[in-house]
């Protein structure tokens, strides 16, 4: 057989063994967290949390559908969710084995060449080897057996990167370039699931450059990583945010200015994208631009695919029981999708911990009100002295004052003379916390092993799931002196021993595609930066999270991984010297595959869920326990959001109204509860919805300078700062 369909073949494999692990071992029912919101959302088209999963919602309730034909019990909707999760993952894993053929191929044979005898097994056994340690990667393993957004996301950036990389190898012809309007498309869609994918533009841009010129230069490299940048900046901004802004304005001013039904601003809007389109592609034809061409196209398919996000304009105008923010207007559709419910983290010049506002700024927040608009809202943001400000600001989070303290190492600091924290501070939580805790000691549990499953908060407690390596002398320099662990420990399911084989095989591997073919190397590193560091930069995290978030992540393992593949290239590159070519490609695939067979022999026990009903059961006793028409009060995801599944899905005391507490001071939640849902009646209140609507019930933060303890701070009252 020919390269091309043994290629095929490999890519399918690695599917069907991903597919088959993940399905033993998904939950068979909601899992904590978002899932129990993500299967409820599925099976009613439900609103979810912002910014909303309208694609992933969309093929979710297509998975429901086809459970309900096969079973009438109400559990295998879940399974069916989580299994979505699933196929999501081993598609990610096979785009992930084609991706590593592309480029071992490129590197031994370059790109117009096809290998051949020791050469094609070498390549094909390569992309079997990067598959399968994407598989059983523990932060890939985690998503890919419940029904949450990041392992479809994870397809998305896989499949956009197989596309350019496919794209890249073929010929500089016309006809090939409808492989980057595919990627622009997949984009698209992908972001009704989740922005990961947008990540992968500085990579991608790179590979354009490298393409398209023979000569590289550093300054050729930069322009086309910022122009990726740029790119990614358009589209998070410009597409998804300014878009829908614009048409509200339009849609403001021919309702309120004009008098014309609302909509129709809207719809003179999207008519004026669409001519748009057709003029830029008009101009192409007649200029003979290809370039225009292929821009205008590919803001064409990204908008297409983000048009999925007219499901929950939809949907919030339905009022259906999970209802998040009730985005039913495009000003309240901008607000869901910058998540605007969160708060703001900056992230190039903002306040430290301790900074205490100054004041306020107020923009007014439109809504619609019958069948007009009008304000019905501010948004309060608080202003800043620029000396409580620094640039590139980590320690911004004023909700963690204690955590940041002890991670400055003031554990019996005076509360009300703390120390003011300096660009050495943050530069410091920024590596030893952010950098280090949530991204390196996630990567080195994916590749060197993990000591436990405890939930991790400070660097410097060797018992919160750090990284292990396996062996002793590297550990007891960071860990407690493993040798002297209790049996208990040691036979902890969660603690997994790789022998830093994974690691050390994905830096011989990544250190000779950089010795053999620099550009695409590098092209990769790009992605493996973007895809884990950039996105803990954005994130901001601040410490003590609720829980671990190497999930947002795990494109980075996936682009890792790629090089634990090469790593066979690289052994073969070796032993072909000293063997003949087909017995040194079997050798060095042999030697590889010990990384994902270790890395499949640990992480099973503690990533299969094919026992868990926690979640579930949990919910159900505690609405099981509820007189007939209660009323239940919640708080966090975890006391919500399996109550909600088990009463949108499972139908468990569907007459039982969840209240949560964290969302009672929004007006749109408080009008949700003054209607009947499901069985269980409208609750009565005393204020009525125009006494509660928009800042009448904003609270606004009054520093005391006795309570925080910052000298010379003036004395203000409620209405100097407001």
């Amino acid at each position: 057989m020919r390269f091309k369909q043994l290629n095929n073949l490999i890519g399918w494999l690695v599917f069907a063994i991903a597919f088959v692990t993940y399905a033993l071992t998904a939950e068979p029912t909601g899992s904590l967290w978002d899932c129990g919101e993500f299967i409820s959302g599925s099976y009613k088209l439900q609103v979810v949390h912002p910014p909303g999963a309208p694609f992933f919602l969309l093929v979710g309730r297509l998975f429901t559908w086809i459970a309900t034909l096969f079973s009438s019990d109400k559990a295998n909707i879940a399974y069916s969710v989580n299994l979505l999760s699933g196929i999501c993952t081993a598609f990610a894993a096979m785009f992930t084995a084609w991706i590593t053929t592309i480029l071992g191929r490129i590197a031994l044979c370059g790109r117009d060449s096809e290998p051949e005898g020791g050469e094609m097994y070498a390549v094909l056994g390569a992309g079997l080897l990067a598959g399968l340690a994407g598989t059983f990667c523990t932060s890939v393993w985690f998503s890919a057996v419940e029904g949450e957004v990041y392992a479809m996301s994870l397809f998305f950036t896989a499949v956009v990167i197989w596309a350019m990389m496919k794209w890249y190898q073929l010929n500089d012809e016309p006809k090939h370039d409808r492989w980057m309007v595919f990627s622009a498309y997949m984009v698209g869609l992908s972001v009704g699931v989740h922005l990961l994918s947008l990540l992968t533009f500085p990579g991608l841009a790179l590979l354009y450059y490298f393409k398209k010129n023979e000569s590289v230069s550093l300054k050729g490299v930069l322009t086309a990583g910022g122009v990726g940048v740029v790119l990614l900046g358009l589209v998070q901004s410009g597409v998804i945010l300014y878009l829908p802004k614009i048409g509200g304005n339009f849609d403001l001013f021919f309702n309120n200015s004009i008098g014309l039904p609302i909509g129709t601003g809207l719809t003179i809007f999207v008519l004026l994208i669409v001519g748009a389109i057709v003029f830029g592609l008009r101009r192409a034809n007649q200029t003979n631009s290809r370039n225009l061409e292929l821009g205008v196209l590919g803001f064409a398919f990204i908008l297409l695919g983000f048009s999925t996000y007219a499901m929950i304009m939809i949907r919030a105008n339905a009022n259906t029981p999970i209802n998040m923010n009730n985005p039913s207007d495009p000003f309240s559709l901008v607000s869901y999708l910058s998540r605007e419910q969160y708060g703001d983290r900056p992230l190039v010049y903002g306040p430290h911990f301790l900074a205490q506002p100054t004041g306020t700024s107020t923009s007014p927040k439109y809504g619609k009100v019958g069948d007009h608009y009008e304000i019905v809202d501010q948004k309060f943001d608080y202003t800043y002295d620029n000396a409580d400000k620094m640039l590139f600001p980590r320690i911004g989070h004023s909700d963690r004052v204690d955590e940041h303290e002890l991670w400055m190492g003031n554990q019996n600091y005076d509360r009300r003379n703390p120390p003011i924290p300096t660009q050495v501070d943050n530069i410091s939580f920024f590596l030893r916390y952010q950098i280090w805790h949530e991204y390196i000691r996630y990567f080195m549990w994916n590749f060197a092993g993990r000591q436990n499953g405890n939930q991790g908060y400070f660097a410097w407690d060797p018992t919160d799931g750090n990284w292990l390596s396996g062996i002793g002398l590297l550990d007891n320099n960071r860990l407690f002196d493993q040798s002297v662990l209790p049996e208990r420990l040691k036979t902890d399911e969660s603690r997994n021993t790789y022998f830093l084989l994974p690691l050390l095989f994905g830096l011989l591997g990544a250190f000779w595609h950089f010795g053999k073919r620099r550009n695409e190397a590098f092209a990769v590193f790009s992605l493996f930066i973007m895809l884990g560091v950039a996105i803990v930069i954005y994130s901001n995290q601040p410490p003590n999270e609720p829980r671990e978030r190497d999930y947002a992540v795990a494109g980075s393992m996936l682009m890792y991984c790629i090089w634990i593949g090469m790593g066979a290239l690289a052994a073969f590159d070796f032993l072909r010297t000293k063997l003949p070519s087909v017995p040194a490609s079997i050798l060095s695939i042999c030697l590889i595959a010990t990384a994902p067979l270790l890395m499949v022999t640990q992480n099973w026990d503690d990533l299969t869920r094919a026992s868990h009903y926690g979640s579930r059961d949990y919910a159900s006793n505690f609405l099981n326990s509820c007189d007939p028409n209660a009323i239940i009060f919640t708080f966090g995801d975890n006391d919500t959001y399996p109550l909600w599944y088990a009463q949108e899905v499972e139908g468990i005391r569907t007459d039982v109204r969840v209240v949560n507490l964290s969302l009672l001071a929004v007006d749109w939640y408080i009008d949700q509860l003054r209607r009947k849902m499901n069985q269980s009646p409208a609750i009565k209140m005393t204020l009525t919805s125009e006494q509660l609507r928009g800042s009448k019930r904003n609270q606004i933060f009054l520093p005391q300078k006795e309570v925080m303890g910052v000298a010379d701070y003036p004395e203000m009252t409620i209405q100097q700062f407001v």
